[in-house]
């Protein structure tokens, strides 16, 4: 008889298609779709334990992998809305340079909430606990950063 990881990497492999085209059907993005079935799949075999009915391995697998999907688009808006301002991958050099020194400028507390919210996805509340600061606090940082951002790179035009 096959062990329960047995049969979850069974079923995982024989769904992969469909995963792919339903985080595809999400994102809209190859390589996002690619990203959130294996943060799905990941993630599910992580929580094998917390299934109590095998046979819904389906569904929770599909609810797992909508979750990361749009999980996925929150951090890609996040990071578009940071970097707005800052020139894309195919500017010169000099202005990602000069974007990335506006950032690494910033004093330490508004640079530590911006790679958390913008580079690794937290969410407020999530900084905040990290942080150990008020919520409220967390947001005037990163609304802080955004200006303070924004103000360096039109300085330098």
């Amino acid at each position: 008889m096959k062990s329960k990881t047995d049969r979850f990497f069974d079923t995982a492999t024989a769904l992969r298609g469909d995963l792919f085209a339903y985080a595809f059907s999400i994102t809209k993005q190859r390589e996002d779709a690619e990203d959130a079935v294996h943060n799905a799949i990941i993630k599910a075999f992580d929580g094998l334990g917390k299934l109590r009915n095998e046979s819904k391995l389906k569904p929770w697998l599909f609810a797992i992998l909508r979750n990361e999907a749009i999980e996925l688009l929150r951090q890609k808006k996040r990071f578009a809305a940071l970097t707005d301002d800052i020139p894309s991958e195919g500017a010169p050099d000099a202005e990602r340079l000069d974007a990335e020194n506006a950032v690494a400028s910033l004093p330490q507390e508004l640079r530590e909430a911006v790679v958390l919210y913008y580079h690794l996805g937290y969410s407020t509340d999530e900084i905040s606990r990290i942080a150990r600061i008020p919520r409220g606090t967390v947001m005037s940082r990163l609304h802080r950063a955004r200006e303070l951002i924004k103000k360096q790179l039109e300085e330098g035009e």
